[in-house]
């Protein structure tokens, strides 16, 4: 709680004392990844800036539930808390701490109302990746397929519905100022800065919202998935973005052994950054075969085009995923084609790890 926050002590007693009669479970858990990762350039100019070497991905999940004092409603809080190292998406070798999937659930039969960041269903997933890392991660993010779309407001701190039906879960999230996580929406800072002058990170990024459904329209085997989102145009700033919005349609299917699955990605509007300002389509396919009940081959192809490049940018990836029980090996390999539309810019990346839930 922040010092400028104050409670008196027969407030504070008061909720301690609701707190206890409030029949709750708490849980801790975690994943740990250890990965070795290789990244070989073809073009001459970046043949130098490949990269390899181990590195590792840790995650601690704090989570409570419970019933609360008001007839028939229930609540679900948590947090998790990351650490980085020489990982598949940090290559540098910082360690990092980060605060995320933060949340307080007040769930009512099959509607939950959800308040935090990183937590309500989104738009940052795929029907066709189903072993292995996605395109984004896989390659470190040099190429415009991405797993993220448009606004992608689901990174900051919002509020949301979610409705559970027979075919699956409807969602709507609304977050009041994008762009702004991690330390800057503390309750400290987030309206204020040490001048006492309006947070350049809150005027600088507008309002965002974001409605999905993710279900099996009631056929077993099936997952689809559907989802827009938006940010409203703030022109005047420092960090200006225009009519920044996404969309992401996928479908998968599981029959016997195989499973088959495609996804369509849409991001446009305009940043600050002009690498950033284009409209960019993806579309990904998919496919998997267990071999066994323990081991799984995959495969996933991608093509990314935008609205100024005329060489569409293309990847390919097969996986191999062997269940040990508590431990879970993978290796990977993909080749990625015309990186941003510009000829010539290949790569190819080897990937192992083995992960583990704890």
């Amino acid at each position: 709680m922040k010092k400028n926050i104050l409670v008196t002590s027969a407030l504070a007693g008061s909720l301690m004392f609701l707190g206890s009669n409030a029949i709750a479970q708490t849980k801790i858990d975690g994943t740990l990844v250890i990965g070795y990762k290789t990244i070989s350039f073809d073009q001459a100019a970046s043949k130098q800036t490949g990269t390899r070497g181990l590195g590792r991905e840790a995650q601690l999940n704090v989570s409570n539930s419970g019933n609360l004092n008001v007839g028939g409603l229930k609540y679900a809080a948590g947090f998790a808390l990351e650490f980085d190292g020489v990982s598949e998406k940090n290559t540098v070798g910082n360690i990092s701490i980060g605060n995320e999937n933060t949340y307080i659930d007040i769930i009512a039969g099959n509607t939950t109302l959800t308040f935090g960041v990183d937590h309500i269903q989104n738009s940052d997933r795929s029907t066709a990746h189903f072993v292995g890392l996605n395109f984004e991660d896989l390659d470190n993010g040099h190429t415009y397929l991405k797993s993220a779309v448009g606004a992608n407001p689901k990174e900051s701190m919002g509020a949301g519905i979610i409705q559970k039906t027979p075919i699956g879960s409807f969602s709507a999230l609304y977050v009041p100022a994008n762009g702004v996580n991690g330390g800057d929406d503390d309750l400290d800072g987030m309206s204020e800065d040490s001048q006492g002058a309006v947070s350049a990170l809150i005027k600088d990024r507008a309002s965002a919202y974001e409605i999905g459904f993710v279900g099996d329209l009631g056929v077993k085997g099936l997952n689809v998935h559907a989802f827009k989102n938006k940010e409203k145009s703030n022109v005047g700033s420092e960090n200006a973005t225009t009519g920044l919005e996404g969309s992401n349609y996928g479908i998968s299917y599981n029959f016997g052994q195989f499973t088959v699955g495609a996804d369509k990605k849409k991001s446009e509007g305009n940043y600050a950054t002009a690498d950033q300002s284009l409209t960019t389509k993806q579309t990904s396919y998919g496919v998997a075969y267990a071999i066994t009940p323990t081991l799984t081959l995959g495969a996933s192809y991608a093509k990314a085009d935008t609205t100024t490049k005329t060489i569409d940018e293309k990847a390919k990836t097969v996986a191999l995923g062997y269940n040990l029980g508590p431990v879970v090996a993978e290796v990977q390999y993909g080749t990625f084609e015309n990186a941003k539309g510009v000829s010539g810019a290949d790569s190819d990346v080897f990937f192992a790890r083995l992960l583990t839930k704890f």
